[in-house]
């Protein structure tokens, strides 16, 4: 797995989007972004880290939280992180061949 130094964002840990998600937080916006690795991460942008995008990490570890597949991210958003007011944007990787990743 990649460290979260390895991205471009800081990282938030995924406890923050799901069980202690603070009173009345939001999440503003989702990007779901294809590594060259062929695997996915979510970033978010999120009420209460101000107007910046955050990796999302594993649930207690600054371990970037990766997807195999873009289904399972985006249904993970949907699903675990309750996000449905706007888009999801999806960045897929050009140098990627693995069309299983989709």
């Amino acid at each position: 797995m990649l460290q979260s130094d390895d991205w471009q964002y800081d990282p938030i840990f995924e406890r923050e989007l799901t069980t202690r998600r603070p009173p009345g937080g939001l999440i503003h916006s989702v990007e779901i972004v294809q590594l060259p690795s062929s695997e996915w991460i979510i970033n978010v942008k999120v009420s209460w880290h101000g107007d910046k995008w955050l990796n999302v990490c594993l649930f207690e570890q600054p371990t970037l939280k990766t997807y195999k597949r873009l289904s399972s991210a985006v249904r993970h958003v949907v699903l675990d992180y309750g996000y449905e007011d706007d888009h999801i944007r999806v960045v897929p990787n050009k140098a990627c061949s693995n069309n299983v990743a989709f």
